[in-house]
């Protein structure tokens, strides 16, 4: 048996502080330019964005019409549309790097999320044959609604991801009692 203590488990809340501490470090390991390019994909997501582009839009229109003798780029706005043009193409390549940036990390996180699933699998596992262990010494008969030992039968990641991949192809699906009777005790 282990020390008491020794196997402790966090709690959700440095469970979450852990989590946000990871994604913190992963922001500052980020070049300076790349924080930049992630500021503005999430700016021109905002509505702030938007009230402020309108607004340097319809000032450009409206000095250069009320102020003709000053004008700089005159009715039908052709240098406005090549900076709005150019902005457009700026402001895409900006909101694309952000969402590579989130998209390598929602990998990173579903990478954990499966490892913590296939551990909780393995512990309930475990739990599910020692129980059945003491309720054979107990002599106490299980339920009829499934299979003997089918619940505490190790899960074969190998064996899902092909039953997948066939299921995706739109071959035969293999059923629930197929793959438990398949699998190894």
């Amino acid at each position: 048996m282990k020390p008491a203590g020794a196997d402790r488990s966090a709690s959700p809340a440095e469970n979450i502080d852990a989590i946000l501490r990871l994604e913190k470090e992963e922001e500052q390991d980020l070049a300076a330019y790349h924080r930049l390019f992630h500021w503005i994909g999430w700016f021109v997501g905002t509505t702030r964005f938007i009230v402020l582009q309108f607004a340097i839009v319809a000032a450009w229109m409206a000095f250069n019409v009320w102020l003709p003798h000053r004008a700089i780029d005159e009715y039908p706005f052709p240098l406005l549309a090549l900076i709005l043009a150019l902005e457009a193409v700026v402001l895409t390549s900006c909101v694309l790097i952000r969402q590579g940036t989130i998209d390598r990390s929602l990998e990173r996180r579903d990478h954990l999320e499966l490892q913590i699933n296939l551990l909780a699998e393995r512990e309930a596992t475990r739990s599910l044959r020692i129980l059945q262990r003491i309720a054979k010494r107990l002599d106490c008969d299980d339920d009829d609604d499934c299979a003997p030992d089918e619940l505490a039968r190790e899960t074969s990641v190998d064996e899902i991801a092909r039953d997948l991949r066939a299921r995706e192809k739109g071959k035969p699906e293999a059923t629930d009692s197929d793959r438990f009777a398949k699998r190894p005790r």
